[in-house]
């Protein structure tokens, strides 16, 4: 009957965002006037706009001239080593054209990287060395005419297909690598003790930059990243992701997706504690493992347009309640193990969508325990689940909500598929329990 403590308990911090905010306020909002039906209506509306906004996204003239760029020859599959390389993986938007083609033959130098790594330590400063160039699109010969260019990778191409003139210049340039004067003990023989620190991409059409991306890093002596930031534009949209860590006691997550200054979708998770190799060792047990004395909080949320997410839990008094829980004997029954699973978390955990604009509760979330007839074997079994509770005091399971709520979301997301598949000549397959 009774499950592992760390299963049971990894679980739960999953499913509710594993969060604890030291300002709880924010949950302390009202609920919004409206019925459930309409919150339920305006939250598929708000998931449909978001669609609507990536669909601009794939028709941005960023999106135009770079898949021309892929598209100037028939192009096998991106070579493995730029996309191994972080700083490098941006060049996997152009490294995968013709053989033939003389830019190719640029990407395809990488290829002797695992030949060089059996012999002499890689260096990503002399893989970048080795690319460096100009690189002309020759319309007579429908190749890349190379020619020496330092520091930089230039090429140049018509942007679009019925263009007669190299109307667009991509360049790849400020690669710096930082020393690392005290790698640790696991540090890879195959690499040099260097690692890269910033990349700059930028695509211009017709004299306008379009689309670009920028890469910085910062390291300890040992190699231990301390803070990693990309960020990618696309005409007026922005990605950007940010990877802080100050090693073993905390770190945190950003990935933000913006429309100019307006948020489209963002999410978050930062945790403080200690996770140490000598600290997981000591609370790693026959009993299980004590998380919360790796984790001794966290926090995160995400953003969907006018949507927020938000979460806390108390992690202690969560692990302390589960600990308990496991070792009690008195319980006699599934049904009552689960309801005493359901009410730790309910205690020690809130978690609320509200609208951002308005700064009310559309809906709160609790876990709740729900059964399975098994007709078979003539046994109810029970499990744990969650569900939203609205203002009315009305509830509708997770797994309801997502299968039967949001009909016209996946209506839209699949027709936004199809115009991906037939404009980019792909494959993507429906998403959501709907098809059309």
């Amino acid at each position: 009957m009774k499950k592992s403590f760390l299963l049971i308990s990894l679980a739960a911090l999953m499913f509710l965002f594993s969060c604890k905010k030291d300002d709880s306020s924010v949950f302390d909002v009202p609920y919004t006037d409206e019925t459930p039906e309409q919150s339920k209506e305006n939250v598929e509306l708000n998931a449909i706009a978001l669609v609507n906004q990536l669909d601009n996204l794939s028709s941005a003239t960023g999106i135009e001239v770079m898949m021309h760029l892929n598209q100037l020859q028939s192009a096998p599959a991106p070579l493995k080593s730029t996309q191994s390389n972080p700083v490098l993986e941006p060049l996997s938007l152009i490294g995968s054209l013709n053989d033939k083609n003389s830019v190719s033959q640029v990407f395809n130098r990488m290829k002797v990287m695992e030949e060089l790594m059996a012999e002499d330590p890689m260096s990503f400063s002399a893989l970048f060395d080795s690319i460096v160039g100009k690189y002309t699109y020759n319309f007579s010969t429908g190749e890349f005419d190379e020619t020496e260019l330092a520091d930089q990778v230039v090429f140049e191409f018509p942007g679009k297909e019925t263009d007669v003139t190299n109307t667009a210049v991509l360049t790849i340039n400020n690669f710096t690598v930082q020393e690392i004067s005290d790698p640790i003990e696991q540090w890879p023989a195959e690499l040099d003790t260097e690692l890269p620190a910033s990349l700059t991409i930028d695509l211009t059409y017709n004299g306008t930059s379009i689309a670009g991306a920028q890469f910085d890093a910062s390291y300890q002596s040992n190699g231990m990243p301390t803070q990693v930031v990309v960020e990618l534009f696309v005409d007026d949209f922005t990605f950007t992701t940010t990877a802080i860590h100050s090693p073993y006691s905390n770190a945190s997550w950003r990935n933000t997706l913006k429309f100019n200054e307006d948020i489209l979708l963002e999410t978050y998770i930062a945790a403080n504690g200690n996770w140490s190799e000598d600290n997981i060792a000591n609370n790693d047990t026959e009993n299980g493992t004590y998380i919360e004395n790796i984790i001794n909080n966290a926090n995160a949320h995400v953003i969907i347009m006018n949507l927020q997410v938000l979460g806390e839990v108390n992690i202690k008094g969560l692990g302390d309640g589960m600990r308990a829980l496991e070792e009690n004997q008195d319980i006699s029954s599934e049904e009552e193990y689960y309801q005493a699973m359901a009410d730790i978390i309910n205690a020690n955990a809130n978690l609320i969508v509200i609208y951002r604009d308005s700064n009310t509760k559309i809906a709160e979330a609790e876990a709740y325990v729900d059964t399975y007839y098994d007709s078979y074997s003539d046994v109810t079994e029970y499990y744990l689940d969650m569900r939203f509770v609205y203002a009315d005091g009305s509830a509708v399971d997770v797994e309801t909500y997502v299968d039967t709520e949001l009909d016209n979301f996946y209506t839209s997301v699949n027709n936004f598929i199809d115009q991906l598949n037939a404009e980019y000549d792909l494959n993507l397959e429906y998403i959501g329990p709907t098809s059309k």
